[in-house]
């Protein structure tokens, strides 16, 4: 594909993306993708066959991939002596990407599309939780092998994941709030203390 080719795909999962942010993927048109993308009738589907269907394939699993890339990149930095800022800095980074552009638009599509999702999507998504669940566990077990078994250090990790999912879904879905508020990083930290003192 041509740099012009992959800027024009580019610019079409972008609109696609932004449109289905803001009126659902069944209420945006392909007609609206291509006014709103600037391309000519029907040349949406040079760049994805199955039209809609694919778009939304390539954005739920673009943001899939985000997530599991920033718990990898992250958690292999962990350490024994920070590991409580360590975690909260992951919930950070968790909470900039699910709450801000594309990541935020991603989160979005997916949730309110969530009946549109395919096995397919819906296995991605399952699997991208448990993937950045068991960096956290393996991290955890290994930087304190003498305290922790695996099998605990899955444990916390599952708590850990718990945590981060009720407090994003609480702000970003319930409350409509992009911005992280005041004492919700107090609560992480105090939730993560506790945790840590399983150790």
């Amino acid at each position: 594909m041509t740099k012009k080719s992959d800027q024009q795909r580019q610019n079409i999962i972008a609109v696609s993306r932004e449109l289905f942010t803001q009126k659902g993927y069944t209420e945006t048109s392909t007609r609206e993708i291509n006014e709103r993308a600037g391309i000519a009738e029907g040349l949406l589907y040079y760049y994805f066959p199955k039209g809609k269907r694919q778009l939304l394939d390539v954005i739920v699993h673009e943001g899939v991939e985000d997530r599991v890339r920033i718990a990898k990149n992250m958690t292999a930095e962990w350490t024994r002596d920070s590991i409580e800022q360590d975690i909260i800095g992951l919930f950070e980074n968790m909470w900039h990407l699910l709450g801000n552009g594309i990541g935020y638009q991603e989160f979005i599509i997916t949730i309110r599309n969530r009946a549109m999702l395919s096995d397919e999507q819906s296995a991605w998504l399952i699997t991208s939780f448990e993937n950045v669940q068991q960096h956290v566990a393996e991290r955890l077990f290994e930087i304190t092998p003498a305290e922790v078994s695996l099998e605990k250090a899955t444990q916390l990790a599952t708590a850990i994941m718990a945590t981060f999912q009720k407090v994003i879904f609480d702000e970003l879905l319930i409350r409509n709030r992009r911005e992280l508020p005041d004492g919700t990083t107090k609560f992480i930290t105090g939730q993560i203390h506790l945790l840590m003192q399983l150790i």
